[in-house]
């Protein structure tokens, strides 16, 4: 019997899709295969060269935000005489934990079965190595079989450090995020009055805080959600000429912004006063979010205190956008258009007045310089009268 040691690197893709599955790509040129028992050197090179494609068509990687799966044909399984409970990843106690009448699966996190993850200037490798064991075992007919194949695939997923991506400004404020090997991930940006959801087109007052949360859908506990930057614009803009910043490294940058949770958990949140500092009708808020993964080694709780800044481990980066707000503490502009209108009748009004006074005036004393002057006065005419007596 022939026993063939498979050694050969699957490597998922780092092609950015909308979907969770990726494509399975084999290196040709890392392809191994030993031949452990005697036999001519053609017919091993034949069974080697078989086996390659057989396993290539076989396995397949799927790779997930903090995990990694693997997925094996049982087609593949029973030509090979490798039993299932035989495959593992990384330790022997990782083993099949999921799959279906064609597949089986098996799924590790990226802190556990010797898995190890790794980084360089632009991207982070999760790596680890699919086995089987080479035991012994009884057949359903009774005979005593051994594996034909024993299997040492490195399997690798690659994932980018850091993405940008242009903001999307909705009135709900959500936004799709696409990580390299993740699929999609939903992250929404709210402004909230402590716990409640603003309305749209909320104004506020001078001292009035408002909440910033952003929040990110992943039930991994590694994945943590860091807001880095965050600044007001007077348009949906997020590169308007005129911008004020009021988080610059994860920080605060004046006494009315407080950070209240960031790299935590998949939800960050700070409480700014906006129009404390902002002298504006009118504002969009807008942050640059990073997707931290964190590691025993490292925290994405970001330290206001270091004098200088603590690199974090960035899965992506997004800008988030969410507004507007209005001052309350200024009329708005309907209203003061409303108020010039209004001072603007009823000066007209007055003026239109004065002038029919006036032409009524003009009027009267022209008439009467063109009729004369007369006395309208009655009053009675002295007369003088003789009074004559006689005696009779």
């Amino acid at each position: 019997m022939v026993f063939t040691t498979i050694s050969t690197v699957a490597q998922a893709s780092t092609i950015t899709t909308p979907t969770t599955s990726t494509s399975l790509t084999a290196i040709p040129a890392s392809t191994i295969a030993t031949t452990t028992a005697t036999s001519s050197t053609k017919s091993t090179t034949a069974l080697g060269s078989a086996t390659d494609d057989s396993i290539q068509e076989a396995l397949s990687v799927h790779c997930r935000l903090a995990a990694i799966t693997v997925t094996v044909t049982k087609n593949f399984l029973l030509s090979s005489m490798i039993q299932e409970s035989a495959l593992y990843l990384g330790t022997v106690g990782c083993g099949i934990n999921g799959g279906n009448d064609t597949h089986v699966e098996l799924t590790v996190a990226w802190n556990e079965c010797d898995t190890k993850l790794v980084q360089n200037e632009t991207h982070y490798i999760a790596s680890v190595n699919l086995l089987d064991t080479m035991d012994p075992y009884t057949s359903p007919t009774g005979a005593t079989e051994v594996p034909r194949k024993q299997l040492e695939v490195p399997i690798m997923c690659t994932y980018m450090k850091s993405m940008l991506i242009s903001a999307d400004l909705s009135p709900m404020g959500y936004d799709i995020i696409k990580i390299t090997g993740s699929g999609s991930l939903q992250m929404s940006v709210h402004l909230l009055d402590s716990a409640v959801p603003l309305p749209y087109n909320y104004s506020l007052s001078r001292e009035q805080p408002v909440v910033v949360e952003v929040r990110l859908n992943t039930s991994s506990d590694h994945i943590k959600v860091v807001i880095s930057k965050c600044w007001c614009t007077p348009t949906p803009n997020p590169v308007d000429a005129y911008s004020h910043v009021f988080l610059e490294k994860s920080c605060s940058l004046n006494a009315f912004t407080k950070v209240m949770m960031n790299g935590n958990s998949s939800t960050s949140r700070l409480s700014v006063q906006i129009f404390s500092f902002v002298n504006l009708k009118v504002i969009y808020v807008h942050c640059k979010v990073q997707i931290c993964l964190q590691t025993e080694s490292n925290s994405c709780v970001p330290d206001c205190h270091q004098r200088t800044a603590r690199s974090v481990n960035a899965l992506g980066t997004r800008f988030g956008s969410a507004g507007p707000l209005m001052n309350s503490d200024e009329e708005p502009l309907d209203k003061e258009l409303s108020t010039l209108n209004v001072v603007g009748l009823s000066i007209l009004g007055i003026c239109l007045s004065l002038f029919f006074i006036c032409s009524l005036a003009c009027l009267f004393y022209c008439q009467r310089n063109r009729i004369g002057h007369y006395n309208f006065n009655v009053k009675p005419k002295e007369e003088k009268f003789t009074y004559l007596a006689y005696n009779t």
